[in-house]
């Protein structure tokens, strides 16, 4: 399971990420919050870990 976050760039874009290394860059923070909601929750096959 992943724990994905988000933080906002000095731009004030908003990169959402997690610790198995997926990241989006240049959301919005509301469009951030749901990239990492859904990364989130998806299943263990979508985690870039699982594929390794």
């Amino acid at each position: 399971m992943c724990y994905a976050d988000t933080i906002t760039e000095t731009d004030g874009t908003v990169t959402a990420y997690c610790y198995c290394g997926w990241v989006e860059h240049e959301h919005t923070p509301e469009s951030a919050d749901i990239a990492a909601e859904n990364h989130q929750n998806a299943t263990d096959d979508a985690s870039p870990i699982a594929a390794a």
